[in-house]
Order: structure tokens, then C-alpha cells, then sequence
């Protein structure tokens, strides 16, 4: 193989790696558009009794701008955990949950907890 074929090889080979990487990045970025906003709460449980008079619904959202509970607006720190301390009253209460990431696009999330008879 004479110099000149070996400094094109190498040059197509780097060429091809960075345009791989490119390619790779740009579908990489791309996942967070095409997964949307994700809502996972972790308590309490869908269909659980509380006792307590209040509750707090605690989990973490990914990828969302924004969170709401019942239609009031929820604080989310940088890792994406929530914390939201709720009034439970007797008998069923309905919770819903919605995340809107920075496309505009919404995430719901529905849960029933069950308010004991004080």
C-alpha cells in the first residue's frame, strides 16, 4: 500500500468515526423528545388507607419542566423528587397527577387513596 492510499485510508476512517459519533449523539438527544415526561410515585400506594388526617405523595418525575397535583403546581428539585403534603379526607379521595415536559407534552398520572372514618 503506497503513503497516499494509507492518508486516505486514515482520513476516511477518522471521517467515518466523527460521523458515527454525530449520528449517535443526535440520536441519543433525540430519545428524551420521543420518551416524553414520566410520572413514578413512590407512596403512597394506589388504593391504599390512610389513617391520618393528611398524607405526603412523594416520587420523582424525569424529564418534565413542570408538575402538577389536582390542577396546583408542585415543587420538583434538580434531581426531579417531589414532595407534597395533601389533606385526606373520609372516604375516597381521587389524585391526579400531571407532568408537562419542555415540548409541551403531558404525562398523567391517576391514583385513589381511601380516607379512614375518623
Amino acid at each position: 500500500m503506497t503513503r497516499t492510499k494509507t492518508l486516505r485510508a486514515i482520513r476516511f476512517g477518522s471521517f467515518s468515526l466523527v460521523a458515527a459519533l454525530i449520528v449517535a449523539y443526535a440520536v441519543w438527544r433525540s430519545l428524551n423528545y420521543a420518551r416524553g415526561p414520566e410520572i413514578i410515585i413512590d407512596s403512597p400506594a394506589d388504593g391504599s388507607t390512610i389513617t391520618a388526617t393528611t398524607t405526603i405523595v412523594s416520587g420523582q418525575v424525569l424529564r418534565a419542566t413542570s408538575l402538577s397535583l389536582n390542577g396546583d403546581s408542585i415543587s420538583v428539585d434538580q434531581n426531579g423528587d417531589f414532595h407534597e403534603t395533601i389533606i385526606v379526607f373520609p372516604g375516597v379521595n381521587d389524585l391526579s397527577m400531571t407532568a408537562t415536559d419542555r415540548f409541551g407534552r403531558t404525562s398523567n398520572r391517576q391514583l385513589e387513596i381511601l380516607g379512614a372514618a375518623r
